[in-house]
């Protein structure tokens, strides 16, 4: 039996996401599509014991649930694995699986056990600490007596640390200070309960890994997530740890682990929170602090009275007759929160204060240039983040963009604040070395009233100025660096192409990558700002944000309600713009989608690529094949063509354009490049044209492997020379062919490749993109770092696929319209947005 397109009844079972189907049924009364897959009578196949695939003794029995005894949340012919008490483990049908899964990825990156219980425990201490060293500083020093604006009690004109400290109880205090004694010892205890309940999770998370997982505690730091992951999809067929789900996908741990994050990440791509103003005098701006994250989390998804109840979308809100009630009701209560944050906004800023001041203050008095570096911000993690993609890849990812970044961001100094700057330097400075020199010849020049501070100011203004000089060094190639970042930022606005050395783009650039001074301002001001946005701003987006929940959710079978926009379909999501225009590829599927239902700046296509690049073990679904299918052929051909087009001809040829780039980026993404290169020559050239190009013309691969090999043609290495040592899993290099010999090794152990060109089908012949399949060299550890290659390859994969977007939104401009760059769309208040099946069928 075949299910569109899958080999088998378990393959369909096992699979969470099922085939897009267009119907012209509708019903405005129907709750977001359920991939439950399968029928009652699909299931009864799987209802005998000798249908276990797992064989061997494993002491369990698939029960199929029927409509009158359907869990709650799940829907009628979704297969439970009951397993028997004598096989059970620990961690046999663990209850919340997101929090389980978060804490396994948690305890992975912060170190295990000791380092995370130790780190709580020590900020348990510096709270304490810092209340002590507080409520001393304000109510224990005799302030007058410290500064000489009273005489001592003894005689002698020396004072003392005993004469300054007054020591007093608590009934002495003043009545703030007894209540801020109050509130912190409340919220201490508090804390202390939270770490103790830690200790006893941890420590089960602890066993876990060294039982179920088999990782020690010594060998932790030396496995990677990637490996980690794999035995824990493993350890499910020996614990059960999901009873839905026999087998567990990489899909589905994401899932798990991001759920929420993947909601925020969609709405900050589809512009629907309001994170960006206008401001008088300065423009745009956007606004995403901790605080604000922590409240829209409390209003969306923790809370009581939040749409989501733990991993399921609440069932009134999957109802559209309910939209104006459950609108109104969101806005009120994100009204109640908001009053609450005004309420309690002394209290928190307090607290912002003194931790910013204990935090930052020392660091800013040995650095006072450090407020001018610059970081990424809150808000530019959401809008660069990929849909499930996890912390340390996202880190990883911004980091290596971090340089470029700042270079370009650097190389647009205002010309006029560098003049004052200067001047301001030369004057603070001449006053500072005249002071510096006095106290160098006598000392007692800092016993004068104020000068040891005056010294102290004028170093910070002087180091303040330096950050607006720019390095004398610095060469203006704004365009080629903001390449750069685009090969690790992955996002950028259709508009900023070409336009890297307008303001306009350093001003776009800024708002994701601000300084560490604004963001330090952003997180001192977020207990007054944050309840201005939730009361004049968010609450009158209730009505879209229910409209988001309804359209945009499907229940996965084993995992529960998620953000269908991380199911990466670039079927129901994907954009047109953003897929390969190849005639010949009729099985690529077509984006069914508007402007509502598609992800923007291609989140969609991006997301799908880093995913399957970073999960190569994962199988994507039969639409998604297909589209990296289409991707992997038009990237082919356009390779090919480098061989045989001219110089003066390359402007319409996306991978020229890419691997160019990746070229001007040095180490392991310029080997790439000129590998890339070096399999041109062996990849066979199409018919010859009527009308034969000039002699004398060099090809464009020739001309861009002089300018890689320092303009000295040498003759290019065979294949298997130019791949030698090479991890083929790990590269996305277009016209790479492999000899004969690896063939039969290739079909007899085939793995799925991390790169976007790994789809899951047969592998291509030898003169493709990317010859699939081949298993890690035994020297994969030793001789070539893997993550780093595949970061090269999604470089790559990013650059094509935003000249694709280009060249189709050339030849379509509409749809480069409809993908353009919007930090936030204003929308009509308490209009209904069309369902997304509707638009689906439209």
């Amino acid at each position: 039996m075949s299910v569109h397109g899958l080999k088998s009844d378990l393959d369909t079972l096992h699979t969470s996401y099922r085939p897009f189907v267009e119907s012209n049924e509708s019903d405005e009364d129907e709750a977001p599509p359920n991939f439950s897959t399968g029928a009652l009578g699909f299931m009864d196949d799987f209802t005998n014991p000798s249908s276990n695939t797992g064989g061997g003794d494993r002491r369990q029995t698939n029960v199929q649930v029927n409509d009158g005894d359907t869990p709650f949340g799940q829907a009628p012919g979704v297969m439970i694995h009951q397993v028997h008490e004598a096989g059970k483990s620990r961690w046999s049908h663990i209850d919340d699986l997101d929090s389980f899964f978060s804490k396994v990825y948690e305890y992975h990156q912060k170190h295990g056990f000791t380092v995370m219980m130790l780190q709580e425990l020590l900020e348990l201490i510096q709270f304490i600490f810092m209340i002590f060293f507080t409520v001393f500083m304000s109510e224990c020093i005799d302030y007058p007596l410290l500064f000489h604006n009273k005489p001592l009690d003894n005689k002698g004109d020396k004072i003392h640390i005993a004469d300054v400290i007054k020591m007093k109880s608590m009934s002495e205090m003043a009545f703030l200070t007894k209540c801020f004694i109050f509130v912190s010892v409340a919220f201490w205890f508090t804390r202390a309960i939270v770490v103790v309940y830690h200790v006893f999770q941890f420590w089960d998370i602890k066993c876990f890994y060294n039982t179920a997982l088999k990782i020690s505690d010594q060998d932790l730091d030396s496995v990677t997530w990637c490996d980690v992951q794999k035995r824990l999809l493993s350890a499910q067929s020996e614990h059960m740890m999901c009873i839905h789900k026999e087998e567990l996908t990489e899909l589905d741990v994401h899932h798990r682990i991001l759920r929420f994050n993947n909601y925020l990440v969609a709405m900050v791509n589809k512009s629907l929170l309001p994170l960006r103003f206008n401001l008088p005098l300065l423009g745009d701006y956007v606004f995403l602090s901790t605080g604000l994250k922590f409240n829209l989390e409390l209003i969306l998804f923790k809370s009581p009275w939040a749409p989501f109840n733990q991993w399921h979308l609440r069932d009134e809100y999957k109802r559209v007759a309910k939209r104006k009630e459950l609108a109104d009701s969101l806005q009120n209560r994100i009204l109640i929160l908001g009053c609450i944050n005004l309420i309690l906004m002394p209290v928190i800023l307090l607290w912002q204060i003194l931790y910013s001041f204990f935090n930052y203050a020392e660091i800013i008095k040995r650095e006072p240039g450090s407020l001018g570096v610059r970081k990424w911000g809150l808000y530019g993690r959401y809008y660069l983040r990929h849909l499930n993609e996890l912390d340390h890849e996202l880190s990883a990812r911004l980091s290596r963009a971090y340089k470029p970044a700042s270079y370009y961001m650097d190389i647009f100094v205002s010309p006029l604040a560098t003049v004052i700057a200067k001047n301001i330097a030369f004057m603070c400075g001449s006053v500072l070395a005249v002071l510096i020199l006095l106290t160098v010849w006598d000392e007692d020049v800092l016993n004068v009233e104020h000068v040891l501070t005056i010294i102290t100011v004028l170093g910070a203004v002087v180091a303040g100025a330096r950050v607006f000089i720019p390095d004398e060094n610095l060469v203006f190639c704004p365009e080629k660096t903001l390449t750069q970042v685009i090969s690790h930022i992955h996002y950028f606005p259709e508009d900023w192409k070409g336009s890297a050395h307008t303001y306009k783009v350093m001003t776009e650039m800024g708002l994701l990558f601000p300084y560490t001074a604004v963001f330090l301002l952003d997180e001192l001001l977020s207990p007054v700002i944050t309840p201005i946005i939730l009361v004049w701003h968010l609450r009158f987006k209730s009505q879209e944000i229910v409209d988001f929940f309804r359209n945009f959710t499907v229940d996965v079978v084993g995992v529960g309600d998620v953000c269908s926009f991380a199911q990466m379909d670039v079927r129901r999501h994907g954009n047109p713009g953003w897929q390969a225009d190849d005639t010949s590829l009729q099985e690529a599927p077509l984006a069914k989608t508007n402007h509502y239902t598609q992800a923007e700046d291609g989140k969609t296509e991006m997301s799908l690529i880093h995913f399957t690049i970073a999960n190569p073990g994962w199988k994507p679904s039969l639409d998604s094949e297909k589209y990296l299918t289409g991707l992997r052929h038009c990237a082919e051909k356009d390779t090919q063509q480098l061989s045989v087009l001219e110089e003066a001809s390359v402007s319409n040829n996306p991978m020229y354009e890419s691997i160019n780039a990746l070229s001007q980026m040095g180490g392991s993404y310029r080997e790439m490049a000129r590998r890339v290169l070096d399999g041109v020559h062996h990849v066979p050239s199409p018919p010859p044209h009527s009308a034969p190009s000039p002699p004398q013309t060099q090809s464009t691969s020739q001309v861009l492997r002089d300018d890689l090999e320092g303009g000295s043609h040498r003759p290019s290495a065979g294949p298997s020379q130019a791949l030698r040592g090479v991890p083929e899993h790990c590269l996305l290099l277009p016209g790479v062919g492999l000899s004969s010999s690896s063939t039969a090794s290739i079909t007899e152990s085939r793995l799925f490749s991390p790169s976007l060109m790994q789809s899951g089908l047969p592998p291509p012949p030898s003169q493709s993109l990317l010859y699939s399949g081949l298993p890690p060299p035994p020297s994969f550890h030793t001789e070539l770092p893997g993550l780093e290659y595949a970061a090269a390859d999604m470089s790559l994969s990013a650059l094509y696929l935003h000249n694709i977007q280009h060249r189709n939104a050339m030849k379509r401009p509409s749809i480069g319209t409809a993908s353009r760059y919007n930090f936030q769309n204003e929308q009509a208040h308490g209009t209904e947005r069309e369902p997304l099946i509707r638009d689906l069928n439209s």
